[in-house]
């Protein structure tokens, strides 16, 4: 039987997640103003993201243990997933607020003079809310440009993330075709930039998930030799140690 869930050890973990990622604002507002050089923000930033992740993989844990009578499906861990890749993003998104690339009175949506990087943070960001609306977001970055790497790769990377419902729905047949037109949008992707990383990490677990071993740790080699960012590296973590390659 799983151990009681300890209220106030989940609230203290809580608390490091929240305290983790206030310091992530405040660093990119030292970095914005010229307070950080880029050695010591990409030192303190990296380091932030590991611990930030294991906090919110943490919580996780302990609130899984009061569902001792449901099994984690994969939609409830991809969605964990897919929380920790928006996060890594928003810190971009705050970013690029504090150096006006957006004006103070402007809103959040698609509507006003959108510069293509906060269309693709935007992108991201409706992830966490309704996964449709995410991938609508990147259809319409593709149609202006169907040459973006990051859009393409997202794209792929949260038609993933919808395979959780219909396998949770035993619908094996319309999870892997999902799986299908993901791997076709990440193939795209690493055509075009063979060296970006986050798309050689989702491929590597697309691959697994279809059964074809040797291409996901042939992924996998390629992503060790990219220096990957930790986020892209604890994502695939599991998938290192469950393959032999």
């Amino acid at each position: 039987m799983n151990r009681r869930l300890d209220p106030d050890r989940l609230r203290a973990i809580e608390e490091e997640r929240d305290f983790l990622l206030a310091s992530l604002d405040d660093l990119e507002a030292e970095y914005a103003a010229g307070d950080l050089d880029d050695h010591d923000y990409k030192e303190l930033k990296d380091d932030y993201t590991v611990r930030t992740a294991d906090a919110i993989r943490s919580i996780d844990n302990y609130r899984a243990e009061l569902d001792e009578v449901a099994p984690v499906l994969p939609a409830r861990r991809f969605g964990i997933i897919a929380a920790l890749l928006v996060f890594a993003v928003g810190a971009g998104w705050l970013l690029a607020q504090s150096t006006g690339e957006r004006g103070a009175r402007d809103e959040i949506s698609g509507q006003i003079d959108e510069t293509p990087r906060q269309q693709l943070l935007r992108c991201q960001s409706l992830g966490a809310q309704d996964l449709v609306e995410a991938l609508a977001c990147y259809d319409e970055v593709l149609e202006e440009d169907p040459q973006n790497v990051e859009a393409l790769t997202y794209r792929g990377w949260f038609l993933v993330l919808t395979t959780g419902s219909a396998e949770a729905g035993g619908e094996a047949e319309a999870a892997r075709e999902l799986l299908g037109r993901a791997q076709e949008n990440l193939q795209r992707a690493v055509d075009i930039d063979p060296t970006y990383p986050d798309a050689r990490a989702f491929r590597a677990i697309v691959f697994d998930r279809l059964g074809e071993v040797d291409q996901a740790c042939g992924e996998l080699d390629v992503l060790s030799g990219l220096n990957p960012p930790p986020l892209m590296e604890n994502l695939v973590a599991p998938l290192r140690d469950g393959l032999s390659c």
